[in-house]
């Protein structure tokens, strides 16, 4: 189960870490996250708060996995964080806001079920980590179990973070007035 809870980590921590980078990468990006904010139904007061709040959780979660000793703490708060996230976009869904999501930055695609299903989907990961870590036995995973582990977390982190851009990508796109075949 070690190497469920070191596939967990990885991911976990690639996708904060990616979250972390792509708002404070520009003072424009993490300005625009901070305007975001607000179309979560955060009062105007609170936006610049919320929004320093969120990055220092995503941050706290990166350093959480990566030291050993902290992993169980990490998870939790993943798992806490990616519930409230998920509680902010089903509830502007809601209100019928469709707010750019600037969860790594600044992408302008609008909130949509698959954000809630994306979070969702990572909250159970975490909830498999910590599964991984509490029933762990033995010795540390071998390398090869590293690899694996690397393998696949890498590749799923960078579905994670690029997913408005490959659903974006693989959107049908609206069709001209098609021409009979054979005619011209």
């Amino acid at each position: 189960m070690r190497a469920l809870e070191l596939t967990a980590r990885l991911l976990l921590a690639l996708v904060f870490l990616a979250a972390v980078v792509g708002k404070l990468r520009t003072r424009a990006g993490f300005a625009a996250f901070v305007g975001s904010v607000g179309q979560f139904g955060v009062p105007n007061r609170w936006t610049v708060p919320a929004a320093r709040v969120a990055v220092v959780a995503e941050a706290a979660v990166v350093v959480l996995l990566a030291v050993p000793r902290t992993v169980p703490v990490g998870l939790v708060l993943a798992v806490g964080l990616l519930g409230v996230l998920t509680a902010a976009i089903a509830g502007a869904l809601r209100r019928g806001a469709r707010p750019a999501c600037r969860c790594f930055g600044a992408a302008d695609a609008p909130v949509g079920p698959r954000h809630v299903g994306r979070n969702l989907a990572l909250a159970a990961v975490a909830l498999l980590g910590l599964f991984g870590w509490a029933t762990a036995t033995g010795p540390p995973p071998s390398a090869s179990a590293v690899l694996v582990a690397i393998g696949v977390a890498v590749p799923l982190a960078a579905v994670v973070v690029r997913l408005d851009d490959l659903v974006a990508l693989f959107a049908p796109t609206p069709s001209r007035q098609s021409r009979p075949v054979g005619r011209h």
